[in-house]
């Protein structure tokens, strides 16, 4: 009986896209058996598709038979950081902004259509929510709301135009603040923390299996969407302390575009003024310390 589920759906290409997906998702080396029942897919498909990758030296095989990811992957993840003009040691100064902080902080590149995140460290916690390298994200406020702010009126007002008509005077006094101030900061809503957990619990483990990139997709997009009010530039300068889920601030290229958005998720019930200006301050210093950076945009 042929074991490969949807085969008609499934074409060679995404299959071997698949395999590498859960070896890179994978903390372990993997058997030719668990990627075959993982995907669905049978075990002389599996098999073929890794002799061809290993031969490659996309993948490796041990000495028991498993795999893992191979040396070759090197060199086509550091071109691809290239290509995006990913400033070199992001990760670095991704790790020192998330102790600074002592929360997640993740940067993130906005394109026409979505918001793909590049790097993560999750410091303390698991904020971003949810949120892995490689993550992308449909372009929907308030995602990469950081560089939406210095874009033209056109695609600011279609931006706005996905939620409903009575979010989005916030949302556009959130843009100006970010025009202003050079961050974004959003409250925590409705949503508890323990839920949010919850929900980052789920998307985790569904991207263990590549199977469900829809599912998760769509988890991905209801963590999005359940993150509290923006606020004003007005709200940031009062006394009281305020509920906040995450920050966020433009990082600009050579050319002076607002092309990434940086972002931390404290999650907090209760940041009094002075740690906001913490936050803000540890934010936007290393987003102008990325600028300073040599990338392929530079």
């Amino acid at each position: 009986m042929n074991r490969d589920k949807g085969a008609a759906a499934s074409p060679p290409t995404d299959r071997v896209v698949s395999v590498i997906e859960m070896l890179a998702g994978s903390e372990a080396s993997c058997s030719i058996a668990q990627v075959a029942d993982s995907l669905g897919l049978s075990r002389s498909t599996v098999a073929s598709i890794l002799a061809a990758l290993d031969a490659r030296r996309w993948v490796r095989r041990e000495s028991d038979l498993t795999y893992r990811l191979g040396p070759a992957l090197v060199g086509v993840g550091d071109a691809a950081r290239g290509a995006l003009g990913i400033p070199p040691g992001l990760d670095e100064a991704l790790a020192g902004l998330a102790e600074e902080v002592d929360c997640g902080a993740a940067l993130g590149t906005v394109g026409a259509a979505d918001l793909t995140f590049l790097a993560v460290d999750a410091g303390r916690g698991r904020l971003p929510a949810g949120i892995t390298a490689g993550t992308v994200l449909p372009l929907r406020a308030p995602a990469g709301a950081a560089v939406i702010a210095f874009a033209d009126q056109s695609r600011q007002r279609a931006w706005l135009e996905t939620v409903p008509p009575e979010e989005r005077a916030a949302l556009d006094a959130a843009l100006a603040c970010i025009k202003s101030k050079g961050v974004g900061v959003w409250g925590i809503g409705a949503a508890d923390p323990g839920m949010l957990d919850v929900l980052a619990e789920v998307v985790e483990h569904l991207a263990e299996d590549p199977t469900r990139h829809n599912l998760r997709a769509r988890v991905l997009a209801l963590l999005g969407g359940i993150s509290g009010r923006p606020y004003a530039a007005a709200d940031l300068d009062r006394d009281a302390a305020l509920p906040i889920s995450y920050l966020v601030a433009p990082v600009f290229d050579a050319d002076g575009r607002a092309v990434w958005e940086l972002q931390i998720g404290p999650l907090r019930s209760a940041v009094t003024r002075t740690e906001r200006r913490r936050y803000i301050k540890h934010l936007t210093r290393t987003a102008r310390e990325l600028e300073t950076r040599k990338g392929a945009n530079t």
